[in-house]
């Protein structure tokens, strides 16, 4: 998409629907007449269905499925990488991975020095005894690699896209393929997709609140109530912004999301409310198959992000420089918000408040970045 230069206008529902959603749901793009070309989730039925197990067998159901998934992804490799946050669903992954004996097995964890995620992680990988390389981020690392991110994601991933892009060229040194359970909480647990930005918000920038967003490809029969809002949240926040994340990766390691492997996924969007609520079955998965990590010895933390761009953007010499120069009355900036359709008041005085740490916007803000970039592109 972003290789078009024959002037085709950006499209304003696209633009909308980025600003209000943080993603793309569907088909649509940020050019008119232009569709994503994202590969269709293609599912079948589960040879074996939840609702004809027991919660004990579905706790086995769920471990078979997963160690599957893993060995599927490590075939044919030497020296495997598991993304290690700490949490419930990359411990889950990291226990299937040393239960099949992935070859050359070690873990990845990155984030802000003082992120809860870290020691977590240190004690998630101590228990499994696997070589462990953590990285923590400088606070200008997200503006070094905006641009990759930018251009990885079609032109959607903002600075907020991709806080782990740092680690992409040391991590590739250290493993042929990269194992994620990103959008875990979503296919196998109760995670919402986040509604639209607030309303008022978008009114101050020219933005219709409430775009018509395309509507996903009906959901699998066989999905549950919960299921069929993974469906949606799958089709559009999970993969135009988690997979904004992972996709600036691919240049340098392929990736593989293990939660998103077919068997695996179909089953998991089979299953009854009472397991996915707070990931329960998971947590039972976890006493039962990998008791050494499992919550009750080791505790999952809550934290709000491996990475504060509002954060990095009040203490970041680079950062600070960059926001005023988007804010400035720069005739390319001026025209770079005409071209989006953007009104710049309004926005600038977000930037300010970001600067000034009145506010926290630095996802919303990414978001404008990343369609400040095509207002550049086509001024």
């Amino acid at each position: 998409m972003l290789d078009l230069d024959d002037g085709r206008d950006l499209d304003p529902v696209g633009i909308a629907t980025l600003l209000a959603y943080g993603g793309l749901v569907g088909h649509r793009s940020l050019l008119q007449d232009v569709e994503s070309a994202a590969a269709p989730l293609e599912l079948a039925i589960p040879e074996i269905s939840p609702a004809t197990l027991s919660r004990s067998d579905r706790v086995d159901r769920l471990w078979e499925l997963l160690c599957g998934a893993v060995e599927a992804a490590v075939e044919g490799r030497s020296s495997v990488r598991c993304a290690l946050s700490g949490g419930l669903d990359s411990r889950a992954v990291a226990a299937a991975a040393v239960h099949v004996g992935a070859p050359g097995l070690s873990f990845g964890t990155f984030g802000d020095p003082d992120c809860p995620d870290l020691p977590a992680a240190r004690a998630v990988s101590a228990a499994f005894g696997r070589p462990h390389r953590v990285d923590e981020l400088a606070p200008g690392d997200a503006l070094l690699h905006e641009e990759r991110v930018w251009l990885a994601t079609d032109g959607v991933g903002g600075p907020a896209s991709s806080p782990g892009a740092p680690t992409d060229a040391p991590w590739s040194e250290g493993c042929d393929v990269l194992l994620s359970g990103c959008s875990a909480d979503v296919i196998w647990g109760d995670t919402a997709a986040p509604g639209p930005s607030p309303a008022g918000r978008l009114r101050k920038l020219g933005v219709v609140a409430s775009p018509d967003t395309p509507a996903p490809p009906p959901a699998p029969s066989w999905a549950g109530a919960g299921g069929q809002a993974a469906w949606f949240g799958l089709h559009g926040r999970q993969r135009a912004v988690t997979w904004s994340g992972v996709l600036p990766r691919l240049a340098y390691t392929p990736v593989e999301p293990v939660v998103w492997h077919p068997p695996l996924m179909s089953w998991a969007l089979a299953l009854p409310m009472e397991d996915r609520r707070g990931r329960s079955l998971l947590i039972e998965l976890l006493e039962r198959h990998a008791p050494t990590v499992a919550p009750s010895r080791l505790p999952a933390v809550k934290t709000a992000g491996v990475h504060s761009l509002d954060r990095a953007w009040r203490t970041s010499p680079e950062w600070q420089e960059e926001l005023r120069r988007w804010a400035s009355d720069d005739p390319r900036e001026v025209a770079a918000f005409r071209v989006i359709g953007i009104r710049r008041r309004p926005a600038i005085r977000m930037i300010r408040q970001a600067l000034s740490r009145r506010r926290d916007r630095a996802d919303f803000l990414s978001r404008l970045r990343a369609l400040r970039r095509w207002g550049l592109r086509r001024a």
